[in-house]
């Protein structure tokens, strides 16, 4: 089974909140079952940094409409703004997937780096993503990755990662995915392939089926939908509002078939609609995969998702020092309570 290893510290401060009374702090140190990285939950942060999470509404709208003007996503620029691929790598140009478009990357972050343009919505509430609209942005990804492994067999490990609005790090507010792919797995992904299979050569057995047969039985487990298990994980990789997802026996976006891409989509807007409840209008994704050309027992492909600050005038970020450069993680309320205010959100699946 897998193991939960965690240590909780105290510290006692005479808090000038409370007319200098003593107080005291309460800190668990938590290992992350795979990889062993530690995060740190800080009970009561959320509270006390609640204010920077949601948004100015009014500033929100402003930004929407003044992007809105020169938005190279919108349906009547997306064709005359976005790049197109070579006629040796797809005669059409650009590939289109009911809702979606997709199209080179500018400016990219892997050498095979393109954009899936999600409808012709410049700004959506988060509680207004759809599943199908999701689930056309993943299908078009999944089409430019199987037209890539004819022509650049190199490029077999990918990422999806979604940064929706500016607090996420998009620089285009209109929905967008990006879908990279290199000769080299990214950091957690290399790192997440190592530990699986460490944890299969030693234990004889899937760490990823092991955990969840072992989050189904604890509060942190919250629905399967379509076969795809959602859970919010022990050690979160970062502070707010962290979600998995595991996709069980799949070890690349290749295997996917359509009840996993809709237990993804369902999954997700989900989340985003409990995002929404909490008044927070960003968020980043990542989807992980394993090597194209190859199936993995030992691995499956994976998902987590976080909400991220709001728009505000005073900017606020949540890329402290301990998650950017001492590589801890940290979360900002105990995972358990965190489990607790999304499972009315899976309910109806």
């Amino acid at each position: 089974m897998i193991e939960f290893q965690k240590t909780v510290k105290q510290a006692t401060i005479l808090s000038p909140l409370k007319n200098f009374e003593e107080e005291t702090l309460t800190f668990e140190y938590r290992t992350d079952p795979l990889t062993g990285r530690n995060t740190t939950v800080i009970r009561g942060m959320l509270a006390y940094v609640g204010k920077f999470l949601t948004s100015d509404s009014e500033m929100l709208k402003a930004l929407v409409e003044k992007t809105r003007v020169t938005c190279p996503f919108c349906p009547e620029s997306v064709r005359v703004k976005t790049p197109m691929f070579p006629k040796d790598f797809l005669a059409e140009g650009r590939i289109v997937e009911g809702e979606a478009i997709v199209v080179p990357n500018l400016l990219g972050h892997a050498e095979r780096s393109v954009l899936a343009v999600l409808g012709r919505e410049h700004h959506l509430a988060l509680k207004d993503f759809t599943s199908d609209l999701l689930v056309d942005g993943f299908r078009s990804g999944v089409r430019y990755l199987k037209r890539l492994s004819e022509v650049d067999r190199s490029a077999r490990f990918p990422a999806f990662a979604f940064n929706y609005l500016t607090p996420a790090g998009s620089s285009i507010f209109h929905p967008h995915v990006q879908i990279l792919a290199r000769d080299r797995p990214f950091y957690l992904v290399g790192l997440q392939l190592e530990k699986s299979n460490e944890y299969c050569e030693h234990r004889g057995m899937s760490f990823w089926r092991d955990l969840v047969a072992t989050e189904k039985e604890g509060e942190r487990y919250l629905s399967e939908v379509n076969g795809v298990d959602w859970l919010v994980p022990f050690a979160p990789l970062r502070g707010l509002n962290e979600v998995q997802a595991i996709v069980k026996g799949k070890s690349n976006l290749l295997e996917l078939d359509d009840d996993d891409w809709r237990g993804l989509a369902d999954g997700i807007t989900n989340v985003l609609r409990f995002y929404h409840s909490q008044g927070y209008v960003s968020f980043n994704l990542i989807l992980l995969s394993g090597p194209l050309d190859e199936h993995l027992d030992g691995f499956d492909v994976n998902l987590r998702i976080v909400s991220r600050p709001g728009i505000q005038q005073f900017c606020f970020t949540d890329a402290w020092a301990l998650p950017y450069l001492l590589w801890d993680g940290e979360a900002l309320e105990e995972p358990e309570r965190l489990a607790d205010k999304l499972k009315p959100f899976f309910q109806k699946n």
